[in-house]
């Protein structure tokens, strides 16, 4: 499970390899003129519609690309395990190399006619790929003006909503200055919600933005999974200050989902101390069973003598609910086996409830740990 967690958060928040390899592709790319980025594509979409054979075709071009993100890499971890990513923010690989792809390209699927644009992609440049068997239109390296007020219109035209999502992450990929205003102007705008959250994500990369996304969280006019986007996005940023915005926001909030949010993206801040301490202090003080419980799987996850001391308290403790023991004790389970089960069987000897008991022994079982099986044969030849 644990390894199942690491993995879930990889592809989440990801981070890729850099590609050393020739983008021998580019090769197959039909190249197009033009004084500018807008010229260029009615030169494309000129070509297109003058060919034998009408069917859709891509635009390409390249752009500056923002440091720390991975997009449609390839890499193989240190278990030997090949993955493909989509695209994400870059936290390091399993041996804690930061990586990243830096020489990416915007698609620009146009409909036969080129009257529309229909999809668009961000590709890797570096990475051997077939794009649908539509000819590809190379319109070489876009300025970030350019290029910006190109995704921009597709973003918040109300004719391009089914591009307005895509348009809005190939805007959060540029290493521009004028991007956190971009995005804040589709979060304002947009009547797309699947836009407007991949906006706020975008904008916790954005340094500055801090207090923007905490106001987006503490407005309940705005729907709850705008809200915890902007929570996510505050956790996933590199301010010092996110983990105490994250703290401050916690009791200021009163909607479940968006605290649960909160509790998550400490989980995965990069505060250290300061987050196990807000987790410990959810999981010891909230009165909310499903808070706690959520405080409590996340300590799980944390690295740390100090984090089992409080999950191992919890278990303890005569004034716990029997679910939050039981929860705390799948938290435990969580942990590196040479943790976790010493505890465990600690628990299954002595906890006066059986139900803990018996969950114990439950997440014993699924240790295939051989101190497991020689209290499994203790108890059964009794």
């Amino acid at each position: 499970m644990r390894r199942t967690i690491t993995s879930l958060l990889s592809s989440l928040l990801v981070l890729m390899f850099i590609s050393t390899s020739a983008p021998a592709q580019r090769e197959r790319f039909i190249t197009v003129d033009g004084s500018d980025l807008k010229a260029r594509i009615e030169s494309a979409i000129r070509m297109a519609r003058s060919g034998s054979t009408q069917t859709s075709f891509w635009v390409a071009y390249s752009f500056d690309v923002r440091p720390g993100v991975s997009v449609d890499a390839s890499y193989t971890d240190s278990h030997g395990t090949t993955y493909v990513s989509g695209t994400s923010i870059n936290i390091g690989d399993d041996s804690g190399r930061m990586v990243e792809t830096r020489n990416l390209g915007v698609f620009l699927l146009h409909e036969s006619n080129g009257s529309s644009i229909t999809r668009i992609e961000v590709y890797n440049l570096d990475r051997q790929r077939e794009y649908s068997r539509y000819p590809v239109y190379w319109a070489g390296r876009a300025g970030n003006q350019e290029s910006l007020g190109l995704l921009k219109n597709l973003a918040l035209s109300s004719e391009a909503r089914r591009v307005s999502k895509s348009a809005t992450m190939a805007i959060g990929l540029h290493d521009d200055p004028q991007v956190g205003s971009l995005l804040k102007e589709i979060v304002r705008n947009s009547s797309d919600e699947e836009a407007r959250k991949s906006a706020v994500f975008w904008l916790g990369l954005v340094p500055g933005e801090q207090a923007y996304l905490t106001e987006l969280v503490r407005n309940e006019q705005e729907p709850a999974e705008l809200r915890k986007q902007a929570a996510f996005a505050i956790g996933v940023s590199k301010d010092a200050s996110a983990m105490a915005a994250l703290q401050t926001l916690y009791p200021a909030v009163s909607s479940r989902e968006v605290k649960k949010q909160i509790i998550f993206a400490s989980s995965i801040n990069k505060s250290g101390d300061q987050a196990v301490d807000f987790l410990v202090k959810v999981a010891s003080e909230d009165p909310d069973r499903e808070l706690k419980k959520q405080a409590l799987f996340w300590l799980g996850q944390k690295a740390g003598k100090r984090s089992l001391e409080v999950l191992g308290k919890t278990v303890e403790s005569t004034d716990a609910e029997t679910e939050v023991q039981k929860h705390a004790v799948f938290a435990i389970s969580q942990r590196p086996k040479d943790e976790a089960v010493p505890l465990l069987i600690k628990i299954a000897r002595t906890h006066p409830k059986p139900e803990v008991r018996k969950q114990a022994i439950f997440w014993l079982g699924q240790t295939g740990d051989e101190r497991a099986l020689a209290f499994f044969k203790e108890i059964l030849t009794k």
